[in-house]
């Protein structure tokens, strides 16, 4: 390499890793939704209607943690205000 190439190098700009976590972000999603709706049939094979049905509503609680976790955050801080009463 010459010179100019490694000036060419020096001088781009830097990587950044904001892709990287929108990627883990997506897919972790869909790979908790799969084993979610995995457990779900699973207790629906077995007809545990009661372990389904408190299965289905932690589910639908952990997925929208996993899909917007700062939404989930602000949710749970205002329920500890309530509850709490500041």
């Amino acid at each position: 390499m010459n010179f100019l190439s490694l000036f060419v190098l020096a001088s781009a700009s830097l990587p950044t890793l904001g892709t990287l976590k929108d990627w883990i972000v997506e897919e972790g999603g869909n790979a908790v939704a799969i084993v979610l709706v995995g457990f779900a049939v699973f207790y629906l094979v077995k007809q545990s209607w009661g372990k389904l049905i408190g299965f289905l509503i932690v589910a639908a609680v952990v997925f929208f943690a996993v899909g917007n976790p700062e939404g989930m955050l602000q949710n749970l801080e205002s329920i500890a205000d309530v509850v709490l009463g500041r």
